[in-house]
């Protein structure tokens, strides 16, 4: 697995002063190919119980939390289904270097099109609780 910097643009990624263990982001990912075995890497400077991620664009929606297997989620779709994602993929807990680590102070989401978390020309927002 490698870590895609490729075609995005990140703002946000703030930590407000009086919530330490909050950060909140936003990425803006071209027309660039997504590769369904990379992932997008996202350092936030403590260990998150608790991760969103939302591809605005399409109204994809998926978290996961606290004690939940590596690379899962729970995806909410536009059309209201929630399931439990176990083999599209999903969010990791993991360390700067983007290794799999539930003590990691950052966290990763698998660009795979299935999961449609992640696609080429798509705006995404994130938070994270620690």
């Amino acid at each position: 697995m490698a870590i895609n910097t490729a075609g995005q643009t990140v703002t946000g990624n703030s930590v407000p002063h009086d919530a330490p263990k909050v950060k909140v982001g936003r990425i803006v990912f071209d027309a660039t190919a997504i590769t369904a075995t990379d992932s997008v890497l996202v350092n936030l400077g403590f260990t998150p119980k608790y991760v969103v991620w939302e591809n605005v664009t399409d109204r994809v929606k998926i978290e996961w939390y606290e004690g939940m297997a590596a690379n899962t989620s729970i995806k909410n779709v536009a059309a209201g289904t929630r399931t439990l994602e176990t083999t599209n993929g999903g969010i990791t807990i993991c360390n700067s270097e983007g290794v799999a680590d539930v003590n990691g102070k950052a966290f990763s989401v698998l660009q795979n099109a299935t999961l449609a978390a992640i696609l080429a020309n798509k705006v995404c927002t994130w938070k994270a609780l620690g």
